[in-house]
């Protein structure tokens, strides 16, 4: 567990672009049934959007602090295709889970969490290898992504609902 990295993947344009697809089409099965498919995409929008500026801006204020040029940012390809497939497999899961397994509250809060951890887990340790820092600093950066991510949609949300 936790033996490759990014760097792992192929720097492929195409790949990135159907693990977008694949989030969004993810992102239609909802967990809620009370949830419109409109504020899915919305969500899943969001999260894409959020986390590819996030991972640029990540990968080029490391090439700004090592004074290198683009070395990092060449790896912005690999680093959004494995953390928005890391995404997708956890979201599916979620969903799966919840819809067809558990019923219960507590078991599905339980679920959650768990999930989360481990969504966090591997995010740092992807955010770890791209950055060449630790696992620590990788997942503090991990948090600070889905910090960005829920303030951003409660942002949206606000404004939406005025």
């Amino acid at each position: 567990m936790f033996s490759r990295g990014p760097q792992d993947l192929p720097s492929s344009s195409n790949l990135l672009k159907a693990i977008i697809l694949i989030n969004i089409i993810i992102g239609l099965i909802s967990v809620d049934p009370n949830t419109g498919y409109a504020l899915s995409i919305f969500f899943a929008a969001i999260y894409i959007l959020v986390t590819l500026i996030f991972i640029k801006l990540c990968l080029g204020i490391k090439d700004n602090n090592n004074g290198t040029s683009n070395l990092y940012a060449s790896r912005y390809t690999q680093v959004s295709s494995g953390t928005l497939g890391v995404h997708a497999l956890v979201a599916l899961f979620a969903s799966i889970v919840t819809m067809y397994i558990f019923t219960d509250e507590n078991s599905i809060v339980f679920i959650f969490l768990a999930i989360s951890l481990y969504a966090w887990f591997v995010n740092g340790h992807i955010f770890k290898n791209a950055l060449d820092t630790t696992m620590s600093i990788g997942l503090g950066i991990s948090l600070l992504h889905n910090i960005a991510y829920i303030f951003i949609i409660m942002v949206l949300l606000q404004v939406l609902l005025i």
